[in-house]
């Protein structure tokens, strides 16, 4: 490394990291070192990791910048030697994989997920696993792991299931966060920190007909990001696409400053909640988003799909045979109370019962996909509240009392992974707190392309870059 002093770019979104170690200005180990000094000050607080692997990172960053000596820049992966954080509940060979169940604290993984291959693969260096709520299940806060806490503002949660990712991005543990997203996972945490929070249509994702989940369920991974053009080439990296660029397979090289022509969209604007009930302030910032698509030259109008035709598929499972695959019967009492309940119904599970289950979402996507139809793009709130108390939802509660509580939440994200639409969550508004305010897209399925599209136009005619929590600079 030569040239005059550097400031490590920790806060740069992971497109423009990975820019600067391929041009030698800062190198991979620089930027890991900086990140673990990052997580040793400030995770005692958030409880974003549950395992971080600093001699892995320091000598996967080793290896990064010993090959960036040797290639040329166009020949490295899209992301080398860039930072990322993995959600504890995929496997990272040597570290656990707990879902922060206590019956699980010591499964090790003896090899990676293929979508940590495919992470690895396209430059990425792995810092460690990230906090989730037991079995994905509610907010981040486990018997296990503890409760896991906003940079915005401590005394919050950063939501859940992909809490931890997002607490650690927020505060700049990271530079770019894997999450799963099934019923808002991905999303409602990006909104309450402040980040790009993308799950992509169901399917896209492959790894082939040998590896992955064998049955069908609602959950997807994805990504939180910094910026739109991070979630679209960190979606080109999950669906095996490294070797293009993210402009030219996702197609979100649009500047809206320009004259560059585009087809005005029918863009959809709802505040109507699926359920419980939206604070004045998250309407408030979506009519706003709205109103700045309509100055960008698209047609807006106020429309509300039926959510209750989507929602009456909402009683399965998120994965098959999820938890009940991983807690033999002897060992539910030592799971938490609020998730014992899931795992014996997932455990008693009949083929035939999953089937008619399955059949019963395909009946109701198809007709709740109709509004497309008329609609290119629905925008409403990612959350019908800012982030609450981490304690509204705690690891303790029983199962009834879980429940209530969630029937209350405002989630505008779960009916989209029952119909298998690609669901994007944007960082547009900030209310008088400072707390962030989560806008959301959603698409036709297969459409993901056209979704980062228009986020990147709201992203130019409304930036957010440079917004971090305080106390975390």
């Amino acid at each position: 490394m030569t040239g005059a002093p550097h400031e490590t770019p920790i806060w740069d979104d992971a497109v423009a990291q990975a820019t600067a170690i391929k041009e030698r200005v800062v190198s991979s180990l620089e930027l890991v070192e900086a990140y673990l000094d990052r997580i040793n000050r400030y995770d005692e607080t958030l409880r974003a990791y549950v395992a971080v692997d600093a001699a892995g990172a320091r000598r996967d960053a080793r290896a990064a910048d010993e090959l960036s000596t040797r290639l040329d820049p166009d020949e490295l992966p899209p992301f080398h030697g860039v930072t990322l954080s993995v959600k504890d509940v995929i496997d990272v060979a040597g570290l656990a994989t707990t879902h922060s169940c206590k019956v699980l604290a010591d499964n090790v993984a003896s090899r990676d997920d293929p979508c940590v291959t495919r992470f690895r693969d396209a430059g990425f260096v792995i810092l460690g696993k990230t906090n989730v709520p037991e079995f994905c299940t509610s907010m981040t806060d486990s018997e296990l792991n503890g409760t896991c806490r906003n940079p915005w503002d401590t005394d919050r949660t950063p939501g859940g299931s992909s809490g931890g990712a997002a607490a650690a991005l927020a505060a700049g543990l990271c530079a770019v966060a894997h999450g799963t997203d099934g019923a808002g996972s991905v999303r409602s945490p990006a909104a309450f920190c402040g980040l790009v929070g993308l799950k992509p249509t169901r399917g896209l994702i492959d790894f082939g007909p040998e590896i992955g989940n064998l049955y069908y369920g609602t959950t997807e991974n994805g990504v939180l990001t910094r910026s739109v053009r991070d979630a679209a080439a960190m979606l080109d990296v999950l669906i095996g696409a490294s070797a293009r660029t993210s402009a030219q397979s996702s197609g979100t090289a649009v500047d809206t400053g320009s004259t560059h022509a585009f087809t005005p969209l029918r863009i959809a604007v709802s505040t109507d909640a699926p359920f419980g009930t939206t604070t004045p302030e998250c309407a408030d910032a979506t009519v706003e988003a709205g109103r700045v698509l309509e100055a960008l030259g698209h047609r807006v109008e106020s429309a509300t799909p039926a959510w209750n035709t989507i929602l009456a598929a909402a009683t399965g499972p998120m994965s098959v045979p999820g938890a009940a695959a991983l807690i033999a019967n002897n060992d539910i009492e030592r799971v938490e109370p609020r998730n014992r309940p899931m795992i014996r119904r997932l455990a008693a599970l009949t083929v035939v019962e999953h089937s008619r289950w399955v059949e019963q979402v395909r009946t109701a996507a198809l007709e709740f996909l109709t509004f497309w139809d008329t609609y290119d793009v629905l925008v409403t709130p990612t959350a019908g509240i800012v982030a609450p108390s981490a304690s509204w939802a705690p690891w303790d509660q029983d199962p009834e009392l879980h429940m209530a509580t969630f029937m209350e939440f405002p989630n505008f994200a779960q009916p989209f992974n029952l119909s298998g639409q690609p669901g994007l969550s944007l960082p547009l508004s900030w209310n008088e707190g400072g707390l962030p305010i989560g806008v959301h897209l959603a698409g036709r399925r297969l459409d993901d392309a056209l979704l980062l599209q228009i986020a990147r136009q709201l992203e130019s005619a409304t930036p957010w870059a440079g917004r971090h929590p305080s106390g975390f600079d």
